[in-house]
């Protein structure tokens, strides 16, 4: 389904995907009870592994089995007439006009796809979701599998939605593809330099160790992310704070990226920043800017600039990472899912994601991006 450029009007609700319509009170409680009182419904709710829940025309929830009441967030302690993605806590359920399935953001959600599909065509639809669920002030990446099945009770159409949760299988593929990737493209590069100075073909063996000591620091910080991002995924990390200049922080990121291999072709420049201390961890904080400098580096072409900045906002601080490039409309509300990545099948989608992670779960900040015409600019803000 396509996204449209505006949204439609559907009587006097207005969406700009699926329908806004919502059943009212009195109809959901019959609905409910003709679901339950179904031996169908019943057995696929008690019977079934994973996530269990039966959809009405509208997308609103008539019934679960336990395992969603066990982890579902339901505004005011009761799921029946909650979509799904309101009762799991997706942080785009309330962008839209008229709840869940009515923002731009959920013509790319696979939950809301493969429901609207079942009941277009009245066959099953296999497909996978990724969401992004905010919990209080902490956000988190879920990814599962679901299937979506017609199910007519008493006439009444309904939609069996069975989830099954990924976000272990996909969180353990995706650290142990970025590790390999990143660990093994550093020790090609460490291995070369190695056999040149055995080999004696260098002429200054000074210039040729201190590429040797940059590649084993970037080993090292690559080590030290990976373990710092499975313990914040758990909730284990705890930022080191101490003072800082945020120019240190730029100017640690601008060196980092100028040994970025695709950075060679670009120019780098940094921009004056507030003369104030903040305090913060430097490492986890310069990780995010660094993933938002690596990201522009990605997304930008040979001789295009890259800038980094700081700029004061009261009692915060912003740092920001501008590109030329315009982020397309269909990727931008898919920018910060943990399995995610505009490069295809190569990618490795954490980047954007770690930036999250790190700058909000543990950091406290808020992080986020601006994008048009003029550029795409990533920042993190923080308090002093």
């Amino acid at each position: 389904m396509a996204l449209d450029a505006k949204p439609r009007r559907h009587g006097a609700v207005t969406t700009h995907f699926a329908s806004p319509e919502r059943t009212s009170e009195a109809d959901l409680r019959r609905e409910a009870e003709a679901c339950l009182e179904n031996p169908v419904a019943r057995f696929l709710i008690q019977a079934l592994d994973g996530l269990v829940l039966i959809l009405d025309a509208n997308r609103q929830v008539l019934a679960t089995n336990d395992r969603v009441l066990q982890i579902a967030d339901p505004e005011d302690g009761n799921v029946l007439g909650r979509r799904p993605g309101e009762l799991f806590g997706c942080v785009h359920a309330h962008e839209g006009p008229a709840g869940c399935g009515t923002s731009h953001a959920c013509a790319h959600c696979g939950a809301v796809l493969a429901v609207l599909e079942a009941q277009k065509t009245g066959h099953s639809v296999e497909s996978e979701c990724l969401l992004t669920l905010r919990h209080g002030a902490l956000t988190e990446s879920a990814e599962f599998a679901i299937v979506a099945s017609p199910l007519e009770v008493s006439g009444h159409p309904f939609i069996a939605v069975v989830l099954h949760d990924l976000s272990a299988i996909k969180r353990r593929d995706a650290l142990e593809r970025l590790f390999y990737h990143d660990v093994a493209n550093l020790m090609q590069g460490i291995r070369g330099w190695a056999d040149i100075l055995a080999s004696g073909a260098s002429s200054s063996s000074t210039a040729v160790a201190q590429k040797l000591a940059n590649l084993t620091d970037l080993l090292d910080r690559e080590l030290r992310s990976h373990r710092a991002m499975a313990q914040a995924e758990h909730g284990d990390l705890r930022p080191r704070v101490r003072a800082i200049l945020p120019l240190e922080i730029l100017r640690d990121v601008g060196d980092l990226l100028q040994r970025h291999a695709l950075a060679e072709a670009r120019k780098v420049e940094l921009l004056p920043a507030p003369e104030d201390v903040i305090h913060t961890d430097p490492e986890l904080l310069s990780r995010v800017v660094l993933n938002m400098a690596v990201n522009a580096v990605e997304a930008s072409f040979m001789g295009e600039t890259i800038t980094l900045s700081a700029r004061a906002e009261g009692q915060h601080i912003r740092f920001l990472v501008h590109n030329p490039g315009e982020i397309p409309e269909e990727v931008r509300s898919r920018i910060f899912q943990r399995s995610f990545s505009t490069k295809g099948a190569a990618g490795r989608g954490l980047g954007t994601y770690a930036m999250k992670l790190f700058g909000e779960n543990v950091l406290k900040g808020q992080v986020g991006f601006d994008t048009g015409p003029e550029g795409t600019t990533f920042w993190i803000r923080l308090a002093r």
